[in-house]
C-alpha cells in the first residue's frame, strides 16, 4: 500500500474532495491495510483484511469504498447486496444437489475475486439472513476481503427478524472480523449534488447512473396497486416518471400515496405546456403535488428554467394551480432538498 493519495487523486478525478469524516475513515482505512500486509509465512495474520462501513444514507459510503476498490484491488468484485444474493441463490440452483452446497459456492466465489464489494448490507429476509453469515464466514476463512456498506451498525441488522437468534453469529463475526467504522455527518451528498442541478438534463440517465450507484431499469413498467403504469426508469431507491406518459393514464391519489411511500426519490421529466384541453392531466398533478409535498417526499422535476410560468395556460383551474405553482417553485428550489435534510 503507497498512501492515502491515491485514493484522493481517484475522488479528485471525480471532482470529490472528502469531507473531515470521510477523511478520517480513510486514513484509518490506511492504517488498518497497512496491518493486514505486515504477515509473514511464520506469523499468522489475525487481520482479515475486511471492513463494515456504516452511517447515514448519502454520505458517501459507496463513493468512498469504490473508490478505494479502484485504486488498491485490481482482482475484485463490486455488487449490490441485492444482486449478491442473487447470485448465491442462482449458484445454490446450481449444485442442489450437492453435499454442503453453501461451501461449494463460497469456493466458486473465491476463485473469481480477492476482494468484494457489497453494497447497501442490510437484512431484510430471512432466507438471506440464513445464507449470509455462512458465505461471509466462509469466504473470509479463504483469505477473501470484503468490504461492506450499510446504514445500520451490525448490531441493528435483521433487528426484530423472524428467528434472528439465528442471524447473531454472523453478527458476532462481522464485530470480531471486520474493521467497523461509522461514518458519521448529516449531510446527504445526493441531496446537495441534486439541489444544485437547476435545469432539465439533457441525459437524465447519465445522471441517474453517476448519482445512484445500484441498477436500474430503463423504459419499464411499475406496479402500483396491482396496475400497471409507463415509466422511464426505476430501481429500489427511485422512480423515473414521464409527465406526459404517467399522467396521462387513469391514476388518482391513493396511487401517488402508494408511491410516496414506496420510493425515497421521484424524478419526473418530458414536461410540456398544458391548457383546459388537459384538464383530468392537471387535476392529476395537482393532486400528486400536494400530496407529496406533504409527504416532504423527495424529488426532482427536470425542467428548463422558466418553464413554470407557462406550464399551465388554461383559466378552468387557475385557482387550484395557484397553490401547485407555488409549491412547484419551492420543491424546485436548492432550499427544498436541503431543508428536508434537516428534518
Amino acid at each position: 500500500m503507497q498512501d492515502i493519495e491515491i485514493v484522493l487523486e481517484n475522488l479528485a478525478s471525480q471532482e470529490v474532495t472528502p469531507d473531515q469524516a470521510q477523511q478520517l475513515f480513510l486514513e484509518a482505512f490506511i492504517e488498518f491495510d497497512y496491518k493486514y500486509k505486515q504477515t509473514s509465512f511464520f506469523r499468522k495474520n489475525s487481520n482479515p483484511g475486511s471492513i463494515y462501513l456504516w452511517g447515514p444514507v448519502g454520505r458517501g459510503k459507496t463513493l468512498l469504498l469504490k473508490a478505494i476498490d479502484s485504486s488498491y484491488f485490481k482482482n475484485s468484485g463490486q455488487f449490490h447486496f441485492l444482486e449478491f444474493m442473487q447470485l448465491i441463490h442462482n449458484s445454490l440452483f446450481e449444485v442442489s444437489k450437492n453435499k454442503n452446497p453453501l461451501a461449494l459456492v463460497a469456493k466458486k466465489i473465491a476463485k473469481n475475486y480477492d476482494m468484494l464489494f457489497i453494497d447497501e448490507f442490510q437484512i431484510e429476509d430471512i432466507a438471506d439472513a440464513m445464507i449470509i453469515g455462512s458465505v461471509i464466514e466462509s469466504l473470509v476463512s479463504k483469505g477473501i476481503r470484503i468490504m461492506l456498506s450499510s446504514n445500520s451498525h451490525p448490531n441493528n441488522l435483521y433487528k426484530d427478524g423472524l428467528q434472528r437468534n439465528k442471524f447473531l453469529p454472523a453478527i458476532e463475526f462481522i464485530q470480531s472480523n471486520f474493521m467497523i467504522f461509522n461514518l458519521e455527518g448529516s449531510e446527504d451528498y445526493r441531496l446537495r449534488d441534486i439541489a444544485l442541478i437547476r435545469s432539465y438534463e439533457p441525459d437524465v440517465k447519465e445522471f441517474l447512473g453517476k448519482t445512484f450507484s445500484e441498477e436500474w431499469a430503463e423504459s419499464q413498467k411499475f406496479i402500483v396497486n396491482d396496475r400497471s403504469f409507463p415509466c422511464e426508469g426505476r430501481s429500489s431507491k427511485f422512480l423515473w416518471l414521464s409527465f406526459q406518459e404517467f399522467f396521462s393514464e387513469p391514476c388518482g391519489s391513493k396511487d401517488f400515496i402508494d408511491i410516496a411511500k414506496n420510493y425515497e426519490w421521484l424524478f419526473i421529466s418530458n414536461f410540456h405546456a398544458c391548457d383546459d384541453q388537459h384538464l383530468d392531466k392537471i387535476r392529476r398533478f395537482i393532486s400528486f403535488i400536494d400530496i407529496t409535498y406533504q409527504e416532504r417526499q423527495k424529488m426532482k422535476l427536470f425542467y428548463a428554467d422558466g418553464f413554470l410560468t407557462d406550464f399551465y395556460q388554461g383559466t378552468q383551474l387557475k385557482l387550484l394551480w395557484e397553490r401547485s405553482e407555488s409549491r412547484l417553485h419551492e420543491i424546485s428550489s436548492e432550499s427544498y432538498l436541503k431543508n428536508l435534510e434537516k428534518n
